[in-house]
């Protein structure tokens, strides 16, 4: 079993005074992925890497449909494209007529509080859930981006249709998560986070539905 957190001694300083404790914190790797002999580098949780490999290609528009994807060391992994080409796509417009109504905007939040298993214990992770196809998949990493990737990946795995479901975050939302979402084709993301201008101009562009500051009461579109 893979080794998620591990228990540290501290000096807790409070008003009243200080005390030796212990706490909780967050295990982090490097994995090294060789894609067509360019090396990657990830720092994540050492946990579905495979998935995390196969959403991060699909997340920058590049077919693995055809690829393999080999363990040559502890966490890391060469991976072979189709005939040793890149058939990289250009982002689509969004066409989707995916809704949702206020009450499953509300509901996803509690889904992703109620997935922050990790959270809760070290105060250090990323929540990324898709939901679609009446199935919903949460994983939580010390990277959002990891995170994100690992949830694509698993969702294709798992047979989810991306483009007829939604993603929910507990991260901002950059211009460079939103494009993972526009490849991918994920026509609503809902954060209990912030935007940024640029991931707003680029949902707006490709028809993406953001929703941020979304919490048990209140959300903006």
């Amino acid at each position: 079993m893979e080794k998620i957190s591990s228990e540290i001694e501290i000096l807790a300083i409070s008003r009243d005074g200080e005390e030796k404790k212990k706490d909780a914190v967050i295990h982090e790797e490097t994995v090294v992925v060789r894609i067509d002999g360019e090396v990657h580098e990830f720092h994540c949780l050492p946990t579905n890497l495979e998935e995390m490999i196969l959403g991060n290609l699909k997340s920058r528009g590049i077919d693995a449909s055809s690829s393999t994807t080999t363990k040559i060391a502890d966490n890391e992994f060469k991976v072979d494209l189709s005939l040793g080409k890149r058939s990289i796509s250009n982002p689509q417009q969004c066409q989707s007529h995916k809704n949702l109504t206020r009450k499953e905007v509300f509901s996803s939040v509690e889904m992703l509080n109620q997935h922050s298993f990790l959270f809760k214990k070290t105060g250090c992770t990323h929540v990324i859930g898709i939901c679609g196809d009446g199935r919903e998949i949460f994983v939580e990493d010390t990277s959002r981006h990891c995170a994100m990737d690992k949830a694509i990946g698993l969702a294709i795995r798992n047979r989810i249709d991306l483009s007829n479901g939604f993603l929910v975050a507990s991260c901002r939302q950059t211009v460079s998560t939103i494009r993972k979402v526009i490849f991918c084709r994920i026509p609503i993301v809902i954060s209990i986070a912030a935007p940024t201008d640029l991931a707003v101009k680029e949902a707006d562009e490709y028809g993406i539905t953001l929703i941020g500051f979304a919490n048990s009461k209140r959300f903006n579109i």
